[in-house]
């Protein structure tokens, strides 16, 4: 496999233009943890509140990552912030049971049903913590699949159901189930989503640099290796696909041209989003801080860099005409060179932070919340929402279909919510 790093130690090239700165945004093996989640509420263009546990520091507990290999299994229960921006600590109890899908109970398994009281902290930064407890199998139990649940203040999160355990002699006669820790970086969660420019597809990202392509997408064979977290990615209009970390590095993909990257460069502000230039001769990055960098035939039209902002910039779009538009977490809208002003949702309250901005080509463009939440401005068609759904992690990214008839969202746990003539393909795999 070919391995590519995002530091610009490959094909780097010099940068076109600085930004004005701002110091200043499937599973595997064991068992199920079982999970039970509130109705998330009905919605036509926003959507509801995720339902949260933790008071004025809230969470929302995700579907767990299941790890390791005979002997201990981790899972590893994202706790997915009320507001990815907020900065907080909160101590709560969390409470695991471990019991079979069917048949008699479990009956020696030590620290079953057993609490534990753990403190998380949120840093408003890109990565949500995670809680982890642990599962140690041995001979004494059922050979049987199982469920384990973990609940918190009330809410409960799950995973797939894990098939049964093979006996293994040597583990000795108990099992047990504990807390391990909490895990301060949750990177196994899905933030980007791009279509294929036939529409029948799309890629979708991780964090954690993994990058699965499906329907007509194919996933590239490329080995990431990224000094900091994804955060984004968008389509190659000529083939291929741009990937971005919030160093500011930048992977080109499946025949997408390099045209540079700020990896290696001190930042202001972390990088939260990436969008192309009509031609695919180019792209933009955008910072926290709206500072704008732009490679290629991208021409630099201006930024936020520097102006006081009453909440983080979160995302980029671009129309087919030129310019781009940048999105803020409260809804504010940023037009930039030939890119036309359609209206925001600045001073307008939300039920949860806008997440993403999609383009409808040269006379509209979407906004996506964290709640699955969508709003639709020019003439950008309202094609529906997820609002309405009980969603098992909130939304992370909004991309359109390349008609500008439709649009995609991306949930954290991988979940795809295609509307107008946007397809479904699939949930985008974690690992």
């Amino acid at each position: 496999m070919v391995s590519q790093r995002n530091d610009g130690s490959r094909r780097r090239l010099p940068v076109r233009n600085r930004r004005h700165r701002l110091a200043g945004v499937a599973m595997g093996s064991a068992l199920l943890l079982a999970a039970t989640l509130a109705s998330v509420g009905a919605a036509t263009r926003a959507g509801a509140a995720l339902p949260t546990v933790g008071g004025s520091c809230g969470f929302h507990l995700g579907t767990p990552l299941v790890t390791g290999a005979l002997g201990t299994f981790g899972f590893e229960f994202p706790a997915f912030p009320a507001d990815p921006h907020q900065v907080c600590s909160v101590t709560v109890t969390g409470t695991a049971s471990l019991s079979p899908v069917s048949g008699p109970a479990y009956t020696n398994v030590a620290g079953n049903g057993g609490s534990a009281s753990f403190t998380i902290h949120f840093t408003g930064g890109l990565l949500p913590p995670a809680v982890v407890w642990t599962w140690t199998p041995h001979c004494a139990d059922p050979a049987s699949t199982g469920v384990v649940t973990l609940t918190i203040d009330g809410q409960s999160a799950t995973s797939a159901v894990q098939p049964a355990q093979s006996c293994q002699p040597d583990f000795g006669g108990h099992s047990s189930l504990a807390f391990a820790t909490v895990d301060p970086s949750f990177l196994w969660y899905a933030v980007g989503l791009t279509s294929t420019t036939d529409n029948l597809g799309y890629w979708g990202v991780t964090a954690a640099a993994e990058v699965k392509g499906l329907g007509t997408a194919a996933t590239p064979s490329n080995f990431l290796t990224s000094n900091a977290p994804v955060v984004g990615t968008v389509a190659d209009p000529t083939g291929g696909v741009w990937v971005v970390a919030a160093d500011g590095g930048v992977f080109a993909l499946d025949g997408a041209p390099f045209f540079g990257s700020m990896g290696g460069v001190p930042l202001n502000a972390p990088v939260v989003g990436i969008a192309a230039t009509p031609d695919g001769g180019g792209y933009w990055l955008v910072a926290a801080d709206g500072g704008v960098f732009a490679f290629g035939d991208a021409a630099f039209q201006g930024s936020m860099g520097g102006q006081p902002l009453n909440a983080p910039v979160v995302g980029i779009a671009a129309p087919d005409v030129g310019g781009y538009w940048l999105v803020a977490a409260d809804g504010g809208v940023f037009t930039f060179g030939d890119a036309v002003f359609h209206g925001s949702m600045a001073g307008t309250p939300l039920n949860a932070p806008v997440v993403g901005i999609a383009s409808a080509g040269a006379g509209g463009y979407w906004l996506a919340a964290y709640d699955g939440g969508v709003f639709a401005l020019g003439d950008a068609p309202f094609e529906g929402s997820a609002g309405a759904l009980d969603l098992v992690a909130p939304v992370f990214s909004i991309t359109p279909s390349p008609t500008g008839a439709g649009y995609r969202l991306l949930g954290g746990d991988g979940g795809v919510f295609a509307y107008g003539d946007a397809g479904f393909f699939g949930p985008v795999p974690l690992t």
